[in-house]
């Protein structure tokens, strides 16, 4: 009983998928079919484009407490949970190719001006089990803890301030984040004596979980981004390009522990456009992103489409990601935001193959901006 629990436990709260997991993400940019890099205009533009802090509209803004958590949408799931099996082997065969998702983060920070700060507080948690003559599971759970900074410059001498109705204005901006990393990833046969080894000694949890390569290390990491919007009226235009981890983001490992691997943040780079018509009482947003520029795959793959439409204290959200479906609202009452909606993501390798249904909710608390 104690091995089958620890086993549960591993898999609900410790494993991560066959894909690299999203990492952090906006709420209102998966609701919007993650096409948010011309958009980005929250609390999480350090994790889209630092170019786009050109675009903070107060000298200061405050995100004190702004908690995000997303899990598998057990309502699209509802039949894959019912009459579980009693066993291990049972419960391996009915989980066969199904995504198990945790997802949660906060990112408490501030901006000025075009300075942008926040901490990073993230865990990542996937597991997906393949292969059904010799099963195994597909592990990447990552723990990470840190910092990310990032500063734009506006060029030229058309600039947009908060208040112009209409000009057009360039910016480039640089990040650089510090990530303290806890990891475990790589794939487990369920047929091997690895897990069971792990699981049937007297160890701990924290032991156990180190026995199956459980590992830590720290990690720099340098994001870039070039950004152009022109503005007139109520419509504004916005085109970015943005590299995300240039180079990769790679982990010194702890050499207190060997045979392990911690798993590093391959380069992204990522296009993005979006129109918005902004007045009092409405305003819309179109948006397109074309993903992962320098990596090989279907295009519809990397294709993102997103939009909003608000009206004061309202807005929903509908997006196409990789050819699925998501959707989406927020209501804001003043002293605190509330976003929450569901998204779907690819987690295999390639397009449409396995479809992972989410769902995610976020808090904004007590944030705010004034001009000096």
């Amino acid at each position: 009983m104690k091995s089958f629990m620890i086993l549960f436990l591993l898999i609900q709260i410790k494993l991560m998928a066959y894909t690299s997991p999203l990492g952090i993400r906006s709420a209102r940019g998966l609701l919007m079919g993650d096409a948010y890099t011309a958009v980005n205009n929250d609390d999480f533009t350090l994790f889209y484009n630092p170019a786009s802090l050109a675009r903070h509209k107060a000298d200061f803004s405050l995100y004190p407490l702004n908690p995000t958590i997303s899990v598998n949408n057990i309502v699209s799931d509802i039949d894959q949970f019912q009459d579980l099996p009693e066993t291990p082997n049972g419960m391996a065969s009915e989980f066969m190719n199904y995504p198990i998702h945790l997802g949660t983060n906060i990112v408490p920070g501030f901006r000025i001006f075009d300075f942008g700060f926040s901490f990073i507080a993230n865990v990542q948690v996937d597991l997906l089990m393949q292969n059904k003559i010799h099963p195994s599971l597909n592990v990447d759970y990552r723990s990470d803890r840190g910092f990310v900074l990032g500063q734009a410059i506006k060029l030229g001498p058309r600039r947009i301030s908060s208040k112009s109705m209409s000009g057009e204005q360039t910016s480039i901006g640089l990040s650089a984040k510090y990530i303290e990393r806890r990891g475990i990833y790589g794939s487990y046969s369920l047929a091997g004596t690895e897990i069971l080894d792990a699981i049937s000694t007297d160890a701990d949890f924290q032991d156990t979980l180190e026995q199956l390569g459980l590992v830590r290390g720290i990690g720099w990491g340098f994001d870039a981004g070039v950004e152009h919007m022109l503005k007139r009226g109520p419509h504004q235009f916005v085109v970015g390009l943005a590299a995300l981890d240039i180079t990769g983001t790679q982990f010194k490992e702890d050499e207190s522990i060997s045979n392990s691997v911690v798993a590093d943040e391959l380069t992204q780079v990522n296009l993005g456009a979006a129109y918005t018509f902004d007045v009092k009482l409405f305003d819309f947003t179109l948006s397109t992103d074309i993903r992962n520029l320098t990596q090989e795959m279907d295009f519809r793959q990397r294709l993102r489409l997103g939009v909003a439409v608000g009206i004061p204290g309202i807005k929903v959200f509908g997006g196409l990601n990789s050819g699925y479906y998501s959707y989406g609202a927020e209501i804001n009452l003043l002293f605190m935001k509330i976003t929450a909606g569901f998204f779907a993501v690819e987690a295999g390798n390639g397009y449409q193959r396995i479809k992972s249904d989410r769902a995610v909710i976020y808090f904004s608390l007590f944030d705010f901006s004034f001009d000096a």
